[in-house]
């Protein structure tokens, strides 16, 4: 019992000396080592994935650019080239100015102005029949409708000219106001979405993020921004975010915001597709009112001008429905960079998780400014024409529904695909074990004859 007891006491103190070196000694030294292991581990990881990562995001602003150059064809920003034309002009412009487009205007007059004629023949005389009675439409106010809408026939042409050019002086207006809010840059899409990510990762300003932490080391005083002398260069295309060793010897490539990136740079897609879709409808529809214009006018003998004030209300929203779409994509464009870098603080990162809530938040704010847009190129429309505008916001939402569904049935056909092949691979091994044991069994029975 002496011995046995004695036993126990070492064994206890021993356990005892063991724990004490182990949690006092051992465990801070193997955290520190592996600490420092894991910390060096997980930043060459992710210096060889965000190499990676910067070059997958410079593919997908290019693709925006490419959408973007489609963008300001269709939008009237950019202007294109005519053959026989002297200088270049916005498609707007040289798809009313075309041929066929002028002849047809011109028959269309011819015949509405004889129907404008048949209209004030047929009022003369129920104003004169109805002249005994109560005497509602004068002969006089009939003469003077129809005067009305001779004059109208002669100044559409000249209106529509007029709103042409009022189109083009705005557009141009457009890209200069928000340009100079840019710091007098006016870079592509593309470009601002790649810098806006990057304001947190000058290599003169700050060092690498730590990434166990997810805090970035900056200078003190620093403000990026687009007009900044690093910003400007690309901005002004002195320097291409395209050519990787310029983008890694600016920047350091694991500090971008990819996050805001990739998501900010699909929905920009999707929505500047939606947009080109939408401002080419719009194309067809000015033309379409523009040719059938003097129908509308040769009623306005017949309606005092209520039919000929629906066209104009119509057009005059149609025309203008356009500059919606570019108002709230540069206002988006100019909120960005805010939204990505680190100036803009929407929860406290020294706080638990605070880094990863505010990453969320500004991730809200990219998503929702991107719906904004999406669904702000209707708004100038709804105040000239609340109707129209409703009209046109459900064509969007549907547009927007064709290309998800499009994108749904494409992975559905291939999860389909992929699911067709598994199953006739499945029945192909199915066959080949049936087919074994089949000639097993007839083997057998031979050998037992």
């Amino acid at each position: 019992m002496y011995y046995a007891y004695l036993g126990d006491s070492f064994i206890d103190i021993l356990s005892q000396i063991f724990r004490t070196l182990f949690n006092d000694v051992l465990t801070p030294i193997l955290t520190d080592i592996l600490t420092v292991f894991i910390n060096y581990f997980t930043n060459v990881i992710w210096n060889m994935l965000s190499g990676f990562l910067v070059l997958i995001l410079a593919m997908l602003c290019s693709l925006i650019d490419f959408i973007e150059n489609i963008f300001n064809v269709f939008a009237g920003i950019a202007p294109v080239l005519v053959k026989g034309e002297p200088k270049p002009m916005y498609l707007l412009d040289a798809l009313f100015q075309m041929e066929a487009v002028s002849k047809a205007f011109l028959y269309i007059t011819l015949m509405s102005v004889a129907i404008c004629f048949i209209f004030t023949i047929y009022k003369t005389v129920k104003s004169i029949s109805d002249m005994a009675l109560e005497d509602k439409n004068p002969v006089s106010k009939v003469m003077k409708d129809g005067l009305k809408a001779t004059f109208t026939f002669m100044l559409i042409p000249f209106l529509c000219v007029l709103m042409l050019q009022l189109s083009s002086v705005v557009t141009s207006q457009i890209n200069n106001s928000f340009a100079a809010a840019q710091g007098g840059q006016s870079g592509s899409v593309g470009t601002i979405l790649f810098l806006s990510v990057s304001m947190d990762a000058d290599q003169a300003t700050t060092e690498t993020k730590d990434l166990i932490s997810g805090t970035i080391k900056m200078e003190s005083g620093r403000n990026p921004s687009l007009g900044d002398e690093l910003r400007s260069q690309y901005m002004s295309g002195k320097k291409d975010y395209r050519d990787m060793d310029t983008v890694k010897a600016d920047f350091h490539a694991a500090n971008f915001n990819y996050i805001t990136g990739f998501v900010g740079g699909i929905l920009l897609l999707i929505v500047m597709a939606v947009s080109v879709l939408t401002f080419i409808r719009r194309l067809f529809e000015l033309l379409l009112l523009y040719i059938v214009s003097p129908l509308y006018v040769s009623t306005i003998p017949l309606d005092d001008g209520a039919t000929f004030a629906k066209w104009r209300e119509l057009f005059v929203a149609k025309f203008f429905s356009g500059f919606g779409s570019v108002f709230i994509m540069k206002l988006y464009l100019i909120m960005i960079p805010m939204i990505s870098g680190s100036n803009l603080i929407l929860y406290d990162r020294t706080l638990p998780n605070g880094s990863v809530i505010n990453n969320v938040l500004q991730l809200f704010l990219v998503i929702g400014g991107a719906w904004a847009v999406f669904k702000g190129q209707s708004i100038l429309m709804q105040i000239f024409s609340p109707q129209a505008g409703m009209t046109e916001s459900q064509a969007s939402d549907l547009l927007m529904g064709a290309i998800a569904g499009g994108a749904t049935i494409a992975t559905g056909g291939a999860a389909m695909a992929a699911k067709g092949a598994t199953m006739a691979a499945g029945k192909g091994m199915a066959g080949a074990i049936g087919g074994g044991s089949s000639n097993s069994d007839k083997n057998q029975a031979y050998r037992e004859e």
